[in-house]
């Protein structure tokens, strides 16, 4: 007992000296979509609290989450370091006139200028408008803080027997001199610091601009002075959301426990547990029983003090009762002294060891009964029943005072419901309208960027818009065709961004299943006013006229496997057939094999292309040998092949090639690459939204790049230097296999299936 005695007595010392309390409320911070809110105190060990105090920050900013949150971070995380690990804490006895002051706000403008830096690095910009910060210090009974935006600082002190409160705030002139500093360099958010000792016994809140709006003056001081921070902090919380769940509540509350009884910090040490663990319960119900007095409404029914009567009023007869039971019980037996003091004792014991496990069963058998009888149609029955049974005997204004409470209570539960479920149903809509009404507000913006030419603002606007309606949740059909509506005039900013156009009903002008059933067509060139395509299983080529429409074929008398990737070249036309080429003249329905000498068995030729200079080169593009061949004419033939890309470069998943003054090359999943002289060249194509996924065929047409991509249903045509002309999406087209324009450069030709299609660019 001595011993605990001393640990008390030495604990109570230590905790005696603290002279202040702190404590935080953060309340629905999380439940907006847009910005980002903390509370944050630092927890530093005892000897950094012992010689600077203990940091806080309070921080609410508007703007997107992911960059609020990025700041808001940077600032804790860079806070603390700034602060106490400057080496003039240590100095603070040694050199004169270094006060916590100085280091305050040394360690303030560091933070500044880390932040304009971070700002600048990650190209994130605050609103100082939307942007509220408070951040300080609290030494004994010592407070420094620096406040910018619209959060509130308040004090309560006594004054005579009451509480005052006074708000605290920075002067015009320094808010001003943000400003415009805002519009220079970026804003000083901490430029200016308050400093001041709290008065004894008294109170210091920072909060959120909405605290204030929900809780009135008397509430809040009457919850802050009456209570511990830690409880007080709680309570505010638990008041706060029943007003509102869904505005945000920040606040930080300090305490000056100078000028305290001893009593008051001795109930504020209790609170951590340090003391026996009979006072610590017992300390804990009388916390409990007070606290409830303390905030219970007036006029509540108290069932306890009901209880306590009822147990008084019944203490006269129950005695009296249980005496009478034992007494004429005759079979008991007759005990002597000695044994019933020793039946006592084992009693006793047996009582005090089995408590816990009683106790336990008790609640296991209570919950286990209850569940039983909630599925048990027996029990409701029996219930009914007797239920029914005590309403007819009760007499008849008794009865009517039961049926107009049941009633009452009946009205008041579905009031309640109803309530509930309109307040709810109301909180959707505004949510709902306020979601709308903000992104009708970014689809203005977006017009105004495109009048601009601010692509890259429009393209991060247009994103965020389509994913919040996507995730926006919508009743009834007013609500989704609202949404709808909206999200179709942001698509469509992003087909102009995109720079895409969609070809809905696009001009039929021929099907060759109309001219063989048979045909089993593969793909289109266009030449001399006239459409080719391919039917190597009918080993012929039908042709169309586009200005009369007339069709007609040419029938092949080589022996062909397959009639791929043609190429109009000298009039003539060629078709990859595995490891040679086909000529066929279209005026005079001719055909040929192309001999190339030096190509094997083996070797798989994937695409080719012809080069209109001396000598006629013909490219071979071979993924598998990681090479580009190169082939110039012998005769009739070409000659053994040459490597012309220069080792090291591997061409795995190349799908075709175009030859102009460079070579490009189709890979899957639509990158190109260009190469000069076998070497690679920096190029890249210009990022599109939805990506090319299932590029499988391009073309040089016109000094332009035009790619199909199938799985989009797009043409999209790029200029040499990888930037974006134009898009062409064909949605009502579901196998697209190949695609040709005119000679003007100012129709496109499509072959689905077996049909060609025409569309104006």
């Amino acid at each position: 007992m001595a011993n605990s005695q001393i640990k008390w007595a030495h604990f109570a010392q230590k905790y005696y000296n603290m002279q202040y309390k702190i404590s935080s409320i953060i309340l629905n911070a999380g439940k907006h979509q847009t910005g980002s809110r903390e509370v944050f105190i630092s927890q530093p060990d005892a000897l950094k609290e012992n010689i600077a105090g203990k940091l806080f920050f309070l921080a609410e900013i508007d703007g997107k989450k992911a960059d609020t949150k990025k700041v808001i971070d940077f600032i804790i995380s860079n806070l603390e370091d700034f602060y106490y690990n400057d080496e003039k804490l240590f100095l603070q006895d040694k050199i004169e006139g270094l006060s916590l002051d100085n280091i305050f706000e040394a360690a303030l403008a560091k933070l500044n200028k880390a932040l304009l830096d971070f700002l600048a690095a990650d190209r994130i910009r605050l609103q100082p408008e939307d942007t509220s910060f408070i951040l300080g210090v609290i030494f004994e009974d010592k407070l420094l803080f620096s406040s910018f935006g619209r959060n509130k600082s308040f004090l309560i002190f006594k004054r005579q027997e009451d509480f005052e409160l006074i708000n605290v705030e920075t002067s015009a002139t320094d808010s001003n001199e943000k400003l415009d500093d805002a519009n220079a360099t970026g804003p000083k958010f901490f430029s200016s610091v308050i400093s001041g000792e709290i008065p004894p016994s008294a109170y210091f809140i920072f909060c959120n601009e909405a605290l204030p709006e929900y809780l009135s003056n008397k509430d809040l001081i009457n919850i802050v002075t009456k209570l511990p921070p830690m409880v007080a902090a709680e309570q505010i919380k638990s008041t706060l959301a029943k007003l509102n769940s869904y505005v945000p509540f920040l606040g930080i509350i300090i305490k000056n426990t100078i000028g305290s009884s001893d009593r008051e910090i001795r109930e504020d040490v209790d609170d951590d547990h340090y003391r026996s663990a009979h006072n610590s319960i017992s300390h804990l119900n009388s916390t409990e029983k007070r606290t409830e007095q303390m905030l219970a409404p007036t006029g509540l029914f108290n069932w306890k003090k009901f209880s306590k009567i009822w147990k008084k009023v019944n203490s006269g007869v129950r005695p009296s009762i249980q005496l009478k039971s034992l007494t004429s019980n005759k079979s008991l037996p007759s005990l002597s002294r000695q044994t019933t003091l020793s039946a006592a004792k084992m009693i006793k014991e047996k009582i005090s060891f089995s408590r816990g496990h009683s106790k336990l069963r008790s609640a296991l058998s209570a919950i286990g009964a209850t569940l039983f009888n909630l599925f048990n149609p027996r029990f409701w029955k029996n219930f009914y029943k007797q239920t029914l049974s005590w309403i007819k005997n009760l007499n008849s204004r008794h009865r009517l005072l039961f049926i107009s409470l049941f009633l009452v209570s009946v009205i008041l539960v579905s009031s309640i419901i109803i309530t509930n479920a309109n307040n709810r149903k109301q909180a959707a809509l505004a949510f709902f309208n306020e979601s709308i009404s903000t992104l009708e507000e970014k689809k203005s913006m977006i017009d105004s960027y495109l009048l601009y030419n601010n692509e890259d603002g429009a393209k991060v606007l247009i994103g965020e818009s389509i994913m919040a309606l996507n995730e926006l949740k919508v009743e009834g059909e007013a609500q989704i065709n609202l949404r709808d509506s909206l999200l179709s005039s942001i698509e469509k900013q992003r087909d102009q961004v995109q720079k895409l156009t969609k070809i809905d009903n696009p001009e039929l002008i021929a099907n060759f299943k109309d001219y063989n059933p048979a045909a089993e067509t593969r793909n289109l060139v266009i030449f001399d006013n006239l459409a080719y395509v391919a039917d190597p299983a009918g080993k012929a080529i039908y042709s169309l006229d586009l200005n009369n429409k007339e069709k007609d074929s040419i029938l092949l008398n080589e022996q062909i496997d397959a009639l791929n990737k043609p190429v109009v070249f000298d009039s003539t036309i060629y078709y990859l057939d595995n490891n040679k080429l086909i000529s066929v003249d279209p005026q005079g329905g001719k055909d040929a094999s192309i001999v190339l000498n030096g190509v094997g068995a083996d070797d798989n030729i994937e695409s080719f292309q012809f080069y209109d200079i001396s000598g006629k080169p013909l490219y071979l593009l071979m993924p598998d040998a990681n090479q580009i061949y190169k082939l110039t004419t012998q005769g009739s033939a070409y000659g053994a092949k040459t490597a012309w890309m220069q080792e090291g470069i591997s061409l795995s998943g190349a799908l075709d090639i175009a030859v102009s003054s460079d070579i490009y090359v189709l890979r899957d999943g639509g990158k190109i690459d260009k190469y000069k002289r076998g070497a690679a060249q920096d190029f890249s194509l210009q990022a599109l939204d939805p990506a090319l996924n299932s590029a499988s065929l391009f073309k040089l047409l016109d000094s332009k790049i035009v790619i199909l991509d199938k799985s989009s249903k797009r043409l999209v045509i790029f200029n040499l230097d990888g930037s974006l002309i134009h898009q062409y999406q064909l949605p009502g087209l579901n196998n697209i296999k190949d695609f040709s324009f005119s000679a003007d450069g100012k129709t496109a030709y499509i072959l689905n299936d077996d049909a060609i299609y025409q569309f104006k660019l």
